[in-house]
């Protein structure tokens, strides 16, 4: 069996074609299920993907940073966001209090006077805390109008430089000890540049946020009050107090405004969209258009090769409006996002190809990009097309946008 085991690699690899790839992932066939499919109970979501270990070599945060409340925030405290990030070698540490560096009102899922639980969980017989209604005292972070957060100091390790030739790849998206990072918070799949950690397409059930019908604050909401159910008052976030995350694109945040605000204040939507956070694999995800102000042409995990706002080529994701949001799965999908899935599968539609390449990358780049792992990754793999020209050269967006806003300013002249 081993004999033949051999000859089968050896027949593939004189084909050029790479043995079949080997989907890993550090939890439970059980753990991973219940997590793909929402499964909530009092005690939060995807326990077993926390993997937080050497406690020894994340940054510290000011003493107020845990402390302060959503009733004492302000925008002259950055509205009590703590963020703080090192970086050694190969990884970047972070450390959070969880807290948005934006305003939030009061909130309530499906609104005041209404429970937690929505239809896909009702109907499933999952809910587990069906007693529970928004607006009553149900502990810490919650209030007659409605729930806000409550700081929790949380902690990533991600690495610095991702590797998109790993021969485990796709991955499941929100495993982050099988790629060599840690996390305290379970269903994160990413960590944005305000220290929020961005969720899965779903929450509450086997359906998406948008299915759900969950209203969000910025793209994101607070986790249910669960403070008060027995055993007793827990940390912030799964099992205790509301924990704020995104799930949705971030759209108040820089990375959003810096195409949004218009042309006459300065916003640049044909350049290459700005980071938004790191994915646990160490690939950056940034906001939602291309060089040129393109569509990114992506792959079922919702990334691709391209330049990034830095004109650097890399492997990176790419946030929309619609599902999977950011990600699918850790990318390349190489075609397979669909065994990184359980339950709904939230793969993006793809490119028709293995492998995505935005349209006008230049394949010289790509390629040494490419070598520091394997310079011949990408002869292993059907490519969509994509040599040309970009759609707008950088300078002829900048001349593009200045035009638009002096004709705005002339309209009001």
């Amino acid at each position: 069996m081993m004999l033949l085991l051999v000859l089968a690699t050896l027949a593939l690899a004189s084909e050029g074609k790479p043995a079949a790839n080997l989907f890993r992932t550090s939890v439970t066939e059980e753990q991973m299920t219940l997590c793909h499919t929402g499964y909530r109970d009092t005690t939060g979501r995807c326990h077993g993907y926390a993997n937080k270990k050497d406690t020894t070599v994340y940054p510290d945060m000011a003493a107020n940073c845990s402390t302060v409340t959503w009733q004492n925030a302000s925008s002259a405290t950055n509205w009590g966001n703590c963020f703080n990030m090192t970086t050694d070698e190969e990884y970047r540490y972070i450390t959070t209090n969880t807290v948005p560096n934006f305003y939030m009102n009061p909130y309530c899922p499906l609104g005041i006077g209404l429970g937690y639980c929505v239809a896909a969980e009702i109907e499933g017989g999952t809910c587990q805390f069906p007693n529970l209604t928004c607006g009553e005292d149900n502990g810490p972070g919650s209030s007659s109008y409605g729930d806000f957060w409550v700081a929790m100091t949380a902690n990533y390790k991600i690495l610095l430089v991702g590797n998109p030739t790993r021969n485990d790849r796709p991955g499941d998206m929100y495993d982050a000890e099988t790629v060599g990072g840690e996390k305290t918070i379970g269903p994160a799949t990413a960590c944005a540049i305000n220290g929020i950690d961005i969720q899965g397409p779903n929450d509450a059930g086997d359906v998406s946020i948008d299915e759900a019908g969950i209203q969000l604050t910025c793209g994101g909401h607070v986790t249910p009050p669960l403070g008060n159910i027995p055993p007793g008052p827990g940390p912030p976030g799964p099992g205790g107090p509301p924990l704020y995350h995104f799930h949705k694109s971030p759209e108040c945040l820089e990375p959003f405004l810096n195409a949004s605000i218009g042309a006459g204040h300065g916003a640049r939507p044909f350049h290459h969209g700005q980071l938004v956070g790191w994915a646990m694999d160490g690939f950056g995800i940034y906001s939602y258009q291309d060089v040129g102000g393109a569509a990114p042409i992506v792959d079922e995990c919702g990334g691709h090769f391209g330049p990034t706002d830095t004109g650097k080529i890399e492997y990176h994701y790419h946030s929309r409006t619609y599902v999977p949001y950011h990600m699918a799965c850790q990318g390349p999908s190489l075609g397979n996002c669909a065994s990184t899935q359980r339950g709904t599968n939230y793969c993006h539609p793809g490119c028709g190809y293995e492998v995505c390449v935005q349209p006008g990358t230049d394949e010289g780049a790509l390629r040494d990009y490419l070598g520091q792992w394997d310079p011949t990754w990408l002869d292993q793999y059907t490519v969509n097309p994509f040599h040309g020209p970009q759609a707008v050269e950088e300078e002829e967006e900048d001349n593009l946008v200045e035009r638009l806003a002096k004709d705005i300013l002339e309209m009001f002249a």
